[in-house]
Parts: structure tokens; sequence; C-alpha cells
């Protein structure tokens, strides 16, 4: 039998295998999601492996099962913020180009999305590259879903 982390009021257990599967299949658009806030590869790679990490730390205070892909989302999304905060404070020596994006479409995409506000950004990314409804991203970013509603307008406003 796995580790579990045991929700008490709920009665739901998370085991190991079941932690792994679940990050193992979120793997992909965990980083896209810290590539919508963070500008370098490592950077981003480091604030998945150190939100899988926390995640897995406070994996007891998940109540509910079912919020894991948006519970691990909303660790993601803090470590993202907690780094970019840190980069604020120190100062770049060389901008360095990223590696591997020579796809025009891909540059192209990369662009529009670092054009627009990091509200927008991630708003954009959660909903049209990921899937996630309003109402999640409401969930998962703690605010309201009309203020995501509107958002959302603004991004649609903005395309066409």
């Amino acid at each position: 039998m796995g580790v579990s982390a045991l929700d008490e009021k709920e009665g739901e257990h998370v085991t190991r295998e079941d932690f792994e599967e679940r990050v193992l299949g979120a793997r992909e658009k965990l980083y896209r999601v810290a590539r919508s806030y963070l500008q370098g590869e490592q950077d981003c790679l480091d604030a998945v492996s150190e939100s899988v990490l926390r995640a897995w730390q406070k994996l007891s205070t998940l109540r509910r099962e079912e919020y894991f892909d948006t519970w691990l989302m909303r660790i993601l999304i803090r470590e993202c913020v907690n780094m970019q905060r840190r980069q604020r404070r120190v100062t770049p020596v060389a901008s360095l180009p990223e590696q591997g994006e020579s796809d025009a479409d891909t540059v192209a995409l990369r662009d529009a999305l670092d054009a627009l506000p990091q509200k927008l950004r991630t708003v954009t990314v959660l909903y049209y590259m990921e899937g996630y409804g309003v109402r999640e991203l409401a969930r998962m970013l703690r605010s309201g879903e009309r203020r995501y509603g509107l958002l959302l307008a603004l991004v649609i406003v903005a395309t066409l």
C-alpha cells in the first residue's frame, strides 16, 4: 500500500502512485502555464519542480481529490509569481535567446503572449491552451467568475 494523504472530513485518499500519475499527466500543462509567467526555460522547469515538491509536502491540505489539478495549478502560479518577485531584485547580466524555438508559428505565438499583460496572458493560456473554464479559472485564481469572463472578452476583442 502506498503513502497517502487523508482528508479527515472527506475521507479521500491520494496515494503516492496517484500523485505521480496525476503530476506526470499534467506536466506539459504545468510547463505551458509556467512559460506564460516566466521567460527562461530553466526558470519554468524550476517552477514546475518546486511546485510539485510543495504539492507533495502539502498534500494533506488538498480538501477534495477532484480539485487536484486546480490545486496544483494554484501552487504553480504562486511559485511563478514568487520567482518573478525574486527576479526583479536581480539585474540580469545578459539576455540569451531561447534555444529550440525555431518554428515561426511558435515564435509568433510566444511573442503575442509576451505582449499581453500578465493577467491576460495567464487567463489566455489557461482558457485557450489548457481548456479550463471560467469557473475553474475563478477558483484557481481566487477571483469572481465575472472578472475572468471580462478578461476573456478583452482577449477575444483584442484578437479581432
